[in-house]
């Protein structure tokens, strides 16, 4: 009861008072609070642009302040029909420097020099599902690395327009930044009062404090 309580509490708190406390540097599984959210984390699969698993397991780790507001975006988009897919969270520093390596382009790809949001636990990769988590039209694939991927593109159809316009509107709501050349990415705001980490992701556990 008590662990309900604390999580209820969690959830309908608002953003702006949590930033105003100082932010909560604890890691939380996003699968923990919500084991029903849709999980495509694509580095966990051969299924992004370095074309091979980089992530050992398929998880969602945030700073638990970043979850929680995350959460209620979910909670949202499902009570007008829709549900978000999950796709990046946090991303260790030493997975950073590979895609580096593999990309300079800090247009797509964060200088490991100065850390990115994901390395701090304070920026998703996702996008939109039906209710029955079939997903929806997006002005492109994940990782498109093109100007058709940034948000002032305009030549996607009417429909991949108004689907990432409401992801936008929705994410915006509760405190996630769009970031400019990527409508998949988001960063919650205050991202710069975290820390830079580089656990590992485990399987279980990993999360630092």
């Amino acid at each position: 009861m008590k662990k309900g309580f604390i999580f209820l509490f969690l959830l309908v708190l608002p953003f702006g008072s949590a930033i105003a406390r100082g932010p909560d540097m604890m890691f939380a599984d996003l699968a923990d609070y919500d084991a029903s959210i849709i999980l495509d984390i694509r580095y966990a699969t051969a299924n992004n642009f370095t074309g091979k698993a980089i992530y050992p397991a398929s998880r969602c780790l945030l700073r638990r302040d970043v979850a929680m507001r995350l959460l209620r975006v979910e909670e949202k988009l499902r009570r007008k029909g829709y549900r978000l897919i999950v796709f990046d969270c946090y991303r260790p520093l030493s997975v950073q420097k590979k895609f580096w390596a593999i990309l300079p382009d800090e247009r797509y790809v964060a200088d490991p020099k100065k850390g990115s949001r994901h390395n701090r636990g304070a920026a998703v990769d996702v996008s939109l599902a039906d209710s029955t988590g079939r997903p929806l039209e997006m002005p492109t694939g994940y990782d498109d690395f093109s100007e058709k991927a940034a948000r002032g593109w305009t030549g996607s159809s009417a429909a991949a327009r108004r689907n990432s316009e409401l992801l936008e509107s929705s994410m915006k709501e509760e405190g996630f930044e769009p970031f400019p050349s990527e409508w998949w990415h988001f960063d919650a705001s205050g991202w710069e009062l975290y820390p830079v980490s580089d656990f590992p992701l485990e399987k279980t556990g990993g999360c630092e404090d």
